[in-house]
């Protein structure tokens, strides 16, 4: 564990202090906290979510994975399950309303985990988003997080930093605040 507090401090150090903080986590690939009660990661293991649910209070996951669900991963646990399979090669508007408006919404229950099997595109993605919408901050600046805040972007899908440079953030917004 000693190894491993060293590195996060070695991250933090190197970060700016807005950006998401890494944490450490048995089962847990890829831990970030973004917000109060919003965690990003890779794809977790049963001992994972375990220890989001007893260190964290863990109450929901929001997954993006296309083939995979967390139901048998979170049983008995106590997580609310949801999934809104992206693929990373089509994103469209359509696609991040959902998950976004499930983070939103599951936040006032307690904390809430959006992952991806490596938690660097698609969970880059939205939780870029998630900055520009709810946390007013500016498309580069989220831009900036996603590719350089050592989360494991790659650089071949161009389409993400491209879809979050055009997408019309106020249009986005309306569609997520629509009953």
């Amino acid at each position: 564990m000693r190894k491993g507090r060293a590195r996060i401090d070695a991250a933090l150090a190197a970060r700016p202090p807005l950006w998401a903080e890494p944490l450490e986590r048995r089962g847990v690939p890829n831990l970030h906290r973004v917000d109060t009660n919003f965690f990003r990661s890779a794809q977790p293991s049963r001992t994972g979510f375990t220890t989001l649910v007893n260190e964290l209070g863990l109450r929901t996951t929001v997954s993006l994975r296309l083939f995979h669900s967390d139901e048998d991963l979170v049983q008995d646990l106590g997580i609310a399950a949801q999934r809104f399979p992206i693929r990373t090669w089509s994103i469209r508007e359509e696609t991040v309303i959902a998950p976004l408006t499930a983070i939103r919404t599951a936040q006032r229950l307690g904390p809430v985990l959006l992952h991806c099997q490596h938690g660097a595109d698609r969970t880059g993605l939205v939780s870029a988003l998630y900055r520009v919408l709810f946390q007013g901050w500016s498309k580069q600046d989220a831009l900036r997080e996603m590719k350089e805040g050592r989360f494991g972007y790659h650089a071949i899908w161009g389409n993400i930093p491209a879809f979050l440079e055009r997408v019309d953030v106020a249009a986005l917004r309306a569609a997520i605040e629509a009953p």
